[in-house]
């Protein structure tokens, strides 16, 4: 697995830090950063399922509406998704669909799913097989920082 960059390292940080934030307002730890492939943050998003009532409303999904509302889609192809947990295959799908390029992530699928399991409805589809169905490639890289974003679950 290639070695993150300090910018990467700093945005998947600040993925882990959004994640935080939004589990202590009551909903589930996950953030996300998506930056353009020069590395600048085009939008930031944070799972906001309990506080909206949208089953949609995971950190990456958020963050690709906040960009596609400021943005021209082509501006979204070749874009870098930072999350601070592996994402689901319905954001894995939607990133595609946006032209994301690459998904770097912090604490695997697995482990996220472990932390709920009363959540019967998780779908242990990883990133990977859902993006190795697709056309084009997208790299992803993950889990980096594990530790740091597994402890924002506890919180």
């Amino acid at each position: 697995m290639p070695a993150l960059t300090p910018d990467e390292t700093a945005h998947l940080r600040r993925a882990i830090s959004l994640a935080g934030q939004t589990a202590r307002a009551g909903n589930r730890p996950f953030g996300a950063v998506l930056t353009s492939a020069d590395g600048t943050v085009l939008a930031e998003g944070s799972n906001t399922v309990a506080a909206t009532g949208d089953i949609t409303a995971h950190a990456e999904s958020v963050a690709l509406r906040h960009a596609g509302a400021e943005l021209d889609l082509d501006a979204l192809r070749g874009t870098t998704m930072f999350a601070s947990g592996e994402p689901c295959p319905m954001c894995t799908t939607a990133m595609y669909l946006a032209g994301v390029t690459r998904v770097i992530f912090g604490m695997p699928l697995p482990r996220a799913h472990a932390a709920f399991p009363a959540d019967e409805r998780a779908m242990e589809l990883r990133t990977r097989d859902v993006l190795a169905l697709l056309p084009e490639p997208v790299e992803v890289i993950g889990p980096v920082l594990e530790e740091e974003a597994a402890a924002v679950f506890g919180e």
